[in-house]
């Protein structure tokens, strides 16, 4: 069992450290959600969903993450108000080595290609799913 919240808090508490010129928001309940999870994986998900709107967003866009529990299962969500993944990389963005065009990379860190795979991978050997 792991507090799902506590590890999306302490993700976030480290992107905030991170990147100062985002604005980090967080929607949390006001108890723990506990899942059951290897508590390292699922701060590395975390980890890699942050990093990716950092790196894929202009400095000031908002990125917001949200715990909650809908029919009883606990929902993880990342969302900025950045420009959006093209179309023609959606439907392949989970896969290894996708990048988007890299002159739309809004920091110097070089993209693998692999961030969202591992999100991707970790959460299937848990028994779920990313969209």
């Amino acid at each position: 069992p792991v507090d799902a919240v506590e590890v999306v808090l302490n993700a976030v508490s480290d992107a905030q450290a991170v990147s100062r010129d985002h604005r980090w928001v967080l929607d949390l309940p006001e108890q723990g959600v506990e899942v059951l999870a290897d508590a390292d994986q699922l701060h590395q998900v975390m980890v890699n969903l942050l990093a990716n709107a950092r790196t894929h967003t202009p400095p000031g866009t908002t990125v917001h993450t949200s715990v909650r529990i809908v029919d009883g299962r606990a929902v993880i969500q990342v969302a900025d108000d950045g420009p959006g993944i093209p179309e023609d990389t959606l439907p392949r963005v989970f896969e290894r080595f996708t990048k988007a065009d890299e002159a739309r990379a809004h920091t110097a860190t070089q993209s693998t290609g692999l961030g969202l795979a591992i999100v991707k991978t970790i959460l299937n050997n848990h028994g779920e799913d990313v969209t």
